[in-house]
């Protein structure tokens, strides 16, 4: 009977991994396994953190190298790029061409989903600037613009679970929260900032948050007008939601 039990658990924990390992840090896997709060399969409401962001100019650096030189590109960026939002506890969901999108406070829930989104969205930027110089060591001389990057940030309420059909399935977040988000990061560019948060996010994280100037700026698909704020950095000491 303990043999059959131990058995069980190895394979919750094998379909855990399975289902998370490659998306999520180790401490979060072990915190599902050990939780009675998993996701649902059917999805479920949840309050969270979204970020996305994506590489600028991307289709002008991808005409100037080849094909191998573009996946080596991609692939060297967003390992760097993955362990910075790991580090804050970030949920990898997809990769989407040259863009990244990464939930906070999923697939379990965390009070400080924001401000860790905040950090992972400072973090991601400094690995940006990195970059560029990795950009100009490994490319010189192909006339190629600068390396950067373009960060948004919408806290509130999304829908996680396990989507697709019986042949591919995976596990993301869908609504209007994740919507929000990728608009606010393809607005940075237009408003001349690196990172772009919410009025939802910015209230969530605290006042450790220093922030730039702010706008109201009407986004597609929503009636009503959205605030938005420049992120610059979190003051020290600034590691939990006020």
């Amino acid at each position: 009977m303990l043999g059959w039990r131990l058995t069980g658990e190895e394979r919750e924990r094998a379909r855990v991994r399975q289902m998370f390992g490659r998306y999520v840090s180790d401490q979060v896997v072990e915190a599902l396994l050990q939780s009675g709060n998993r996701p649902e399969l059917g999805g479920q409401s949840q309050t969270l953190t979204v970020l996305f962001s994506d590489i600028r100019n991307f289709t002008t650096i991808s005409e100037r190298l080849n094909a191998k030189e573009v996946v080596e590109m991609l692939n060297t960026y967003f390992e760097r790029a993955c362990a910075a939002m790991l580090a804050e506890g970030g949920s990898i969901d997809k990769f989407i061409g040259d863009a990244i999108m990464v939930e906070f406070g999923s697939p379990l829930p965390v009070a400080d989903h924001a401000i860790r989104g905040v950090r992972a969205a400072l973090a991601l930027r400094a690995v940006a600037e990195e970059f560029a110089n990795w950009m100009q060591q490994r490319f010189p001389g192909r006339d190629l613009p600068k390396f950067a990057v373009g960060i948004g940030l919408h806290s509130g309420e999304a829908v996680i679970g396990n989507i697709g059909s019986p042949a591919r399935m995976e596990f993301t977040a869908i609504g209007d929260t994740v919507n929000l988000a990728s608009r606010l990061e393809g607005m940075t560019k237009q408003l001349g900032c690196v990172i772009l948060a919410s009025e939802e996010t910015i209230a969530s994280a605290g006042a450790a948050v220093v922030c730039g100037r702010s706008e109201v700026v009407t986004v597609k698909g929503r009636a009503a007008p959205v605030r938005v704020f420049e992120v610059l950095e979190v003051k020290p000491g600034g590691n939990h939601d006020a």
